[in-house]
């Protein structure tokens, strides 16, 4: 997963280096028209000091970088929405190669094994994965691969996620969870942290 963001942001970065080229050059544009228009306003002021043209200015000036800022902001939020929705959509493209997806689910399911301190465990899946892969040696392979000494089966109730799987106690009590979702939610601050710095450094 980590492989696949990196791809994702270098092909983003060309992209939002252009994005930020433009948007510099409209915050520029901004404070220059800005600064322009704050001085016509306070030339305008009757009977006002040097002091009060100034403040004027000033106040004017320092309104529209505040304007500028937000809406930089808000454009910076955007592209770090449009990178991850990316993400997502091609790990639900990854999902569509049952042999490779069903390789790393194996991988998945045995990591989870290995994580969840119970001697009974119950594998929740998407429904689309449990119609898939409810046949087939899946958990024997995940066992074997962890190589511990447990006792698993496919739940009866599906999961909603695009992937992966979540891991369930037979008493309910433990859960640990390996979706899509579980593994974006733990790397979001990392790859929101390096987004950023790539981005709009």
């Amino acid at each position: 997963m980590e492989k696949l963001v990196e791809d994702i942001i270098k092909e983003s970065t060309t992209r939002s280096q252009e994005i930020r080229k433009q948007g510099l050059a409209g915050v520029e544009q901004s404070i220059r028209e800005a600064q322009d228009y704050a001085t016509r306003e306070a030339d305008q002021i009757a009977g006002g000091t040097r002091t009060e043209t100034s403040a004027v200015r000033n106040r004017l000036t320092s309104r529209e970088k505040q304007n500028v800022r937000l809406a930089y902001l808000a454009e910076k939020n955007r592209i770090v929405d449009e990178v991850l929705d990316d993400v997502k959509a091609r790990l639900r493209d990854f999902t569509q190669d049952e042999s490779s997806y069903r390789s790393f689910l194996v991988k998945t399911i045995a990591r989870g094994l290995e994580a969840t301190p119970s001697e009974n465990v119950k594998v929740c899946l998407s429904k689309r994965d449990a119609q898939r892969f409810k046949d087939t040696k899946l958990l024997e392979e995940a066992l074997t691969l962890a190589q511990v000494k447990k006792k698993i089966r496919f739940s009866d109730e599906p999961i909603t996620t695009v992937g992966g799987a979540a891991l369930v106690s037979e008493d309910g009590k433990i859960c640990t969870d390996c979706t899509f979702e579980a593994k974006l939610t733990q790397l979001q601050p990392q790859l929101l942290a390096e987004i950023s710095r790539i981005l709009f450094a």
